[in-house]
């Protein structure tokens, strides 16, 4: 290992979070905190910061291709559905991003569709794309 390209930051990072495979959604949660934070300051980065947010990408990069492509395979409805069962959530936790609890008993029902608004609060909430609760065409 080149000892000259680690520096304080670097280390200092690595023993904040770790540079080691994400294992679960808690780890992958906080690792984009970290990565976020990072990016924020990009310009004013040290080398071994810029060299620690690469592999921190790449890290979330390889969790997030482990993830089920929903928009593939799910409906919108069973898209939501997994979301809110991966995310421990319940009807009652999503009311305030679709409007009222019976537009959204409706949609998880197939009964209706979701307006655009709440497609795309939800899509921010869960950080998925809108299109994932729209009907395919």
């Amino acid at each position: 290992m080149n000892t000259a390209r680690v520096d304080k930051a670097y280390m200092e990072l690595v023993r904040e979070f770790p540079l080691i495979p994400l294992r679960d959604k808690s780890e992958y949660d906080e690792a984009i905190k970290v990565m976020k934070r990072l990016a924020y300051r990009r310009s004013s980065l040290s080398n071994g910061e810029a060299d620690y947010l690469t592999v921190l990408g790449d890290l979330i990069a390889q969790y997030e291709k482990r993830l089920p492509r929903l928009a593939e395979h799910m409906t919108p409805q069973e898209a939501l559905t997994f979301l809110m069962e991966s995310n421990g959530l319940a009807q009652a936790d999503l009311v305030e991003y679709v409007g009222y609890k019976s537009n959204l008993s409706a949609f998880l029902s197939g009964h209706r569709g979701l307006s655009k608004r709440a497609a795309c609060r939800l899509a921010e909430y869960f950080k998925v794309s809108p299109a994932l609760f729209m009907p395919k065409e």
